[in-house]
């Protein structure tokens, strides 16, 4: 099962003391989910870089194999799939969006496996 969701994160302090209001991480995954939840691996994708800059690399056969994994690739924040300058409402959008730092990403996508997964 292949499928883009989009995890609410609500107003989120960053880690410069700034906002990010009405967040959200947009994701997709690959494969099937695990009773026990051990088959998860998080695959975030690079700076500029979106879900699909990804997908060479997960499916049957492939390095990250779908009949054995469940692959979960996380949109970073400031890529234009994710809350970025590009798709915040005013006052936050464009050159207002708050600085988003490598360490944000990594603590809003931990945020996104404890709640959702």
């Amino acid at each position: 099962m292949e499928a883009t969701e989009t995890f609410i994160l609500g107003n989120c302090v960053l880690g410069d003391g700034g906002t990010l209001p009405n967040a959200k991480i947009v994701f997709k995954t690959y494969g099937t989910l695990d009773p026990d939840r051990g088959n998860a691996i998080l695959f975030p994708t690079h700076y500029g870089g979106t879900h699909e800059n990804n997908e060479w690399l997960i499916g049957p056969g492939k390095a990250l194999d779908t009949d054995r994994w469940f692959v979960i690739v996380p949109n970073m924040l400031g890529n234009g799939v994710s809350s970025s300058p590009s798709n915040v409402a005013p006052p936050h959008g464009g050159a207002s969006f708050p600085h988003v730092s490598v360490h944000d990403n990594v603590v809003l996508q931990h945020r996104l496996l404890t709640e959702r997964f």
